[in-house]
């Protein structure tokens, strides 16, 4: 009982329960045990402290001084950052755009290229079976009276370095 007392001495200002006793503190400074069990029976007269409950104020809960804010040169730094990495996706993004269209384009003038060699090739091969070339010899030589140059009729002449020929008065004879 007296190491609580002492106890109590230290505690000042605060109620300490130790069991089923009760120490309050007396207006002399001094602390006087009641058993709770009988301080409710004996005393008719005890009435139980009424106390006031304060509301909460609001706390303004302040952020660390590391994590008030970003400061401008930040701000513009990640600013110019995000604009880049947009300009250079869609850019991407218009490239390949262009890569597809180009494949695409190069599919359809391949298929192009592939039915104007079919029709070249049949149309070819039409004129080789319609026209039959000694039939045309024939026709020539014999209706026509075609025949071909001895060697000292035949006239050559040089080329010019342009690429087409002015002809000024009739070949001679």
């Amino acid at each position: 009982m007296a190491q609580n007392r002492n106890r109590l001495q230290y505690q000042t200002g605060t109620s300490y329960i130790d069991g089923n006793t009760v120490r309050k503190r007396d207006y002399g400074g001094q602390y006087a045990v009641h058993d709770l069990n009988t301080a409710y029976r004996t005393s008719p007269a005890y009435e139980p402290e009424i106390r006031e409950h304060k509301k909460p104020e609001k706390h303004i809960q302040r952020q660390p001084r590391g994590l008030t804010g970003i400061s401008r040169a930040s701000l513009l730094v990640l600013t110019l950052a995000i604009v880049a990495t947009l300009y250079f996706c869609i850019d991407f993004l218009m490239m390949q755009y262009e890569v597809n269209k180009a494949e695409k384009d190069i599919v359809k003038m391949e298929k192009t290229l592939t039915t104007l060699k079919t029709e070249n090739d049949a149309a070819y091969e039409q004129i080789n079976t319609v026209y039959d070339l000694d039939y045309v010899y024939d026709v020539a030589v014999n209706e026509l009276g075609m025949v071909y140059p001895n060697k000292n009729e035949v006239i050559t002449y040089k080329k010019a370095e342009e690429n087409y020929t002015r002809q000024y008065a009739d070949i001679p004879d």
